[in-house]
């Protein structure tokens, strides 16, 4: 996944959700206070530097103040913008079992696949249904400790190239990687795309195999942004590769044996084909980036025009990631060898530089 995805708006939106009780030492509170003092952290605040995300930029936001006339509204609106859901599933005092409504929220965060973490207090027993996730432990939530406990899952959310993956949890593991939320939806452009070009080019027997002088691997590159046209797309990536003196050539393969869909053409520079997926533009249309404008058009005089652009671009680039997960998924789940090593996918910004490198 493209860590850039989460900061493409150059905001970083985190929701805390737990038991709701208001106390001036209410959990929320604190956890707030401690990831503030954490994100000032030196190597955090490297992080966010990188992705010019301001101090002014970050939000750390609970129930309690939202403002809204609908509690439910308020939580789906702040899930559908956050980067990071931070739950505390400590039940209330004289309870034995989390609220209702955590384990309600946290099975929607699950669903649509969103980064979490999830905070419980020392001698608790936890849910069966959440043994299978990490679970991080604090004795009380006070700040200090909850900064012990919290800088390093924060850090390795922030940072480049963390081991750990925050958007795991039993559903996604159940199906292989995936979100429900992913089942029914960006999956059906992925799945064409994979089938109708992925496939065909890099399945052993394919045009990989009959034609190893034209086909040495495949870069797919990420659209400069879903609410351009493919050709305005294209036609900036080709300016980049000619002004670094490179050229794509247009190839087309007469058919073969093994594949009963025809011929297939495509561009390539020395054998590294390089292709933007014309099929995943139509996630524009995507319900949930229909639902996002909507809301915001709604609200316009809430926010500034560059705002609405940057959170509608990072919703888009975060489908985009999903498209990439679905065809890893396929590869994974083919009947067939795919040669998974020969394929990579590339910003047009990184598409430059790696050629170079082939």
């Amino acid at each position: 996944m493209f860590k850039t995805s989460y900061f493409a708006d150059q905001r970083l939106e985190i929701v805390i959700l737990g038991p709701m009780r208001g106390e001036e030492n209410d959990s929320s509170i604190q956890i707030r206070n401690a990831l503030k003092e954490i994100l000032q952290d030196e190597n955090c605040r490297g992080y966010l530097d990188k992705y010019e995300v301001t101090e002014a930029n970050v939000s750390i936001t609970f129930p309690e103040e939202w403002k809204g006339s609908s509690i439910e509204r308020d939580v789906f609106s702040k899930l559908d913008t956050a980067d990071l859901v931070v739950f505390n599933i400590t039940p209330r005092a004289g309870e034995t079992n989390p609220s209702p409504n955590v384990f309600y929220e946290l099975g929607l965060v699950h669903s649509l696949g969103l980064p979490y973490l999830v905070l419980v207090q020392d001698e608790i027993e936890i849910p069966f249904y959440l043994r299978g996730i990490r679970c991080y432990t604090v004795k009380a939530f006070e700040k200090e400790e909850l900064i012990e406990t919290l800088h390093p899952p924060i850090e390795n959310f922030l940072s480049d190239n963390s081991p750990f993956s925050f958007t795991e949890n039993i559903i996604t593991r159940f199906y292989e990687g995936l979100p429900v939320v992913d089942i029914s939806a960006a999956v059906g452009l992925a799945t064409g795309y994979y089938m109708n070009f992925v496939r065909r080019i890099l399945k052993d027997g394919g045009f990989i195999s009959h034609y190893p002088d034209k086909i040495k691997r495949l870069i797919v590159v990420r659209p400069i942004s879903v609410f351009n046209t493919y050709e305005e797309d294209v036609s900036a990536m080709k300016d980049k590769l000619i002004a670094a003196g490179y050229e794509l050539i247009l190839e087309k393969l007469a058919p073969i044996l093994s594949d009963k869909d025809g011929g297939i053409w495509f561009e390539h520079i020395n054998g590294t084909v390089i292709d933007i997926p014309r099929t995943i533009y139509p996630l524009k249309r995507s319900p949930r980036l229909l639902s996002l404008r909507k809301r915001m058009d709604q609200a316009y005089h809430q926010q500034d025009s560059q705002l609405r652009v940057s959170l509608l671009n990072e919703a888009a680039e975060k489908l985009v990631d999903k498209i990439e997960s679905i065809i890893k998924y396929h590869i994974r789940n083919d009947s067939e060898r795919v040669r998974e090593s020969l394929l990579e996918f590339l910003s047009v910004d990184e598409l430059v530089d790696r050629i170079k490198q082939v």
